[in-house]
């Protein structure tokens, strides 16, 4: 089953828009023409003439905003240009009429790539500067080295941020760009990765970045990851207008409350509370470029970045040892300390020395267990499976982790659906077990068999045994089974009356364990409940039984666990007594005799009407009290009701 279809992108959603190219290629001149905003805010940029940092614009259109996110084109400063890319959903590449397609220019498109990036626009700036019978050719030479990238039939403009030539040809494409570029995924709730935190007189600490997953409300709670630290939005802001809701898919500035600006760091996540957890173990799924010098190799160090985070992180490899150049594979993660992602999200790799871009990486788990020899086949199942989305196959990989029941919260994480889209899906196949765990109606059949199939053996191993003790049965069980699935399916077996729950035992209802008795063991059962019945409130030993044989200790179980009998403890004297079910009736109807309700009644005043002594009575009190026959108010008691012999 493949993912669901998306319903059209609302026409109010901004398109986050990347804008990529070598250094000196005139991307923040062409997005200054475009939008009339200065992204070079830095004196530093201003006076090298360079982005160093991200920089945004923005430009209202008829079918929606677009947010420009300049990302600085020399290669010392790649870790901002991805956290721009990261938050995109289409790119802008600006190449230089002059110099043509540069080496950043190659770089920039593959990470763009790698993070998810599949449509854009291609720039071709300084166009004043070629003469126009010079364009066919460079147009030609710019598309053919684009062909093997996803700007590949992509649209080519000639412009100048100079004279405004192309400049109107560029608003239209952009304009189209918007209407078809992929629509948002959704996510479990907000998610904003923070590109940048500073403090300002009268707002306190102010955070901002790309929002992606939902909308984040002024005055709400929200939590920031992975440092765990609640705040409150004390305002929103977008576009620098203040807001009450920010919806996803553009730049938003939120006013924190309560947390420090040094509190707060580049790279961490605002997010939704309870949508997102913080982890040391990621799985993905990678792809090593084509060109890369050197394998990736399982224990290999990198440093990974994603969304406005850079992570170093031990790669393991699942499939294999290493994965050559242009290969691809499943690998997990490691890191020394927590990090936040989410399903779904794209990052890019690199080595540490020589510092290049190595690979991609695409977010299958972003709170993986550890790996372990025994369950890997599983587990590499499972991840196909969430590669490919196929929420029939994760469902059934989990069930058969899981001994049969599906987490619908972990399956939509993995699926990268909503809860309620993964009950809707799954139901056809799946009954709901409690607020998140669903079980195939094949697995709850099995799991009937499964009980059925062992209570029975445990009444042929001791057929003398009222019961199985249910702690014991269901620990059996549970290593194979869910506990929530033998819990369910005892339930179901208990409301059909295939089995009967009681006293801590469960038993097939066509049990009679008084059956598998002999005809002496018949007689002795009998002889051993009428000297309890006669025992009344002063009952023998077991050991005292008249006529004593090895099978009494057994046969006195059985009568215990069928009911006939009722075993107390007397705490004090570290004593088991047993008395008849009989005789702890008869002594309600004796009490409620002598001191109709509400008559109050002490322990000594019980005794005496009840002809026993202070060995019994307690606990034969305690257990009137427990089964709602008498009820204790300090030294006194009462009957709850009064007895009706008839």
């Amino acid at each position: 089953m493949s993912a669901p279809a998306q319903p059209p992108e609302p026409p109010s959603t901004p398109l986050s828009l990347a804008v990529i190219g070598h250094v000196n290629h005139g991307k923040t001149a062409l997005v200054r023409a475009l939008t009339g905003f200065e992204t070079d805010r830095l004196a530093e940029e201003k006076a090298r003439g360079l982005s160093i940092a991200l920089g945004f614009a923005w430009r209202d259109y008829s079918g929606g905003g677009i947010e420009f996110l300049d990302a600085p084109g020399h290669e010392d400063f790649i870790r901002a240009m991805a956290m721009g890319t990261a938050g995109a959903r289409a790119a802008l590449l600006v190449v230089s009429a002059v110099e043509g397609v540069g080496r950043q220019t190659r770089e920039h498109l593959r990470i763009a790539s790698y993070l998810g990036v599949r449509a854009g626009l291609v720039a071709i700036t300084k166009s004043d500067r070629l003469a126009a019978e010079d364009r066919p050719a460079l147009q030609r030479q710019i598309v053919d080295d684009l062909a093997d990238s996803f700007l590949s039939g992509e649209p080519v403009v000639f412009c100048s941020a100079v004279t405004g030539e192309g400049l109107d040809a560029v608003h239209a494409e952009l304009e189209a760009l918007a209407a078809r570029a992929p629509r948002l995924e959704p996510l479990s709730g907000a998610f904003l990765p923070l590109d940048r935190v500073f403090s300002l007189t009268g707002a306190g600490t102010v955070v901002t970045g790309t929002l992606q997953g939902g909308s984040l409300k002024s005055g709400e709670e929200a939590l920031l990851l992975p440092s765990g630290r609640s705040v409150s939005l004390r305002q929103l802001q977008v576009h620098g207008e203040a807001v009450e809701t920010a919806g996803p898919g553009g730049r938003v500035a939120a006013g924190l409350r309560g947390v420090a600006v040094e509190q707060v760091a580049v790279g961490e996540v605002l997010c939704a509370p309870g949508g997102y957890e913080p982890a040391l173990r990621v799985d993905v799924e990678l792809a090593v470029a084509p060109d890369t010098p050197r394998p990736l190799k399982s224990g290999d160090e990198l440093r990974v970045l994603w969304g406005a985070r850079q992570d170093m992180a031990r790669v393991r490899l699942i499939d294999a040892a290493a994965i050559q150049a242009g290969g691809r594979g499943l690998a997990q993660l490691r890191f020394a300390s927590p990090t936040i992602t989410h399903a779904g999200q794209r990052g890019v790799l690199r080595r540490l020395s020589p510092a290049e871009t190595i690979g991609g990486v695409t977010v299958l788990d972003p709170t993986a267990p550890p790996l372990r020899a025994r369950t890997l086949d599983n587990r590499r199942a499972l991840l196909e499976a969430v590669s490919e989305r196929e929420l029939d196959q994760i469902a059934a990989h989990l069930a058969e982790r899981d001994g049969g029941v599906v987490s619908a919260a972990e399956a939509a994480r993995l699926s990268r659906c909503l809860t309620e889209q993964v009950r809707a899906r799954l139901a056809g196949a799946f009954e709901r077990l409690n607020d998140d765990l669903l079980a195939s109606e094949a697995a709850i059949i099995e799991g009937r068999r499964a009980y059925l199939d062992r209570l029975a053996e445990a009444h042929r191993d001791q057929p003398m045994k009222a019961g199985a003790p249910l702690g014991t049965l269901r620990g059996e069980l549970a290593r194979v089974m869910s506990p929530a699935l033998i819990a369910h399916v005892e339930q179901g077996l208990s409301a059909g009356g295939d089995i009967q729950l009681s006293r801590g035992l469960v038993a097939l209802s066509r049990h009679d364990p008084f059956a598998a008795l002999s005809a002496a063991a018949t007689r002795r059962v009998r002889d051993i409940e009428d000297q309890f019945r006669a025992g009344g409130m002063t009952p023998p030993s077991p050991k005292d039984l008249v006529g004593t044989t090895p099978d009494d200790p057994a046969l006195v179980d059985l009568l215990t666990d069928t009911g006939g009998l009722v075993s107390l403890r007397n705490v004090a004297l570290r004593q088991t007594l047993i008395f008849h079910a009989d005789a702890l009736d008869a002594a309600v109807q004796t009490l409620s005799a002598a001191f109709p309700p509400p008559t109050e009644f002490t322990t000594a005043q019980a005794r005496e009407a009840l002809a026993t002594s202070r060995k019994f009575i307690v606990p034969v009190l305690e257990h009137l009290d427990a089964r709602g026959d008498t009820v204790r108010a300090g030294d006194t008691r009462q009957v709850v009701k009064v007895w009706n012999p008839n």
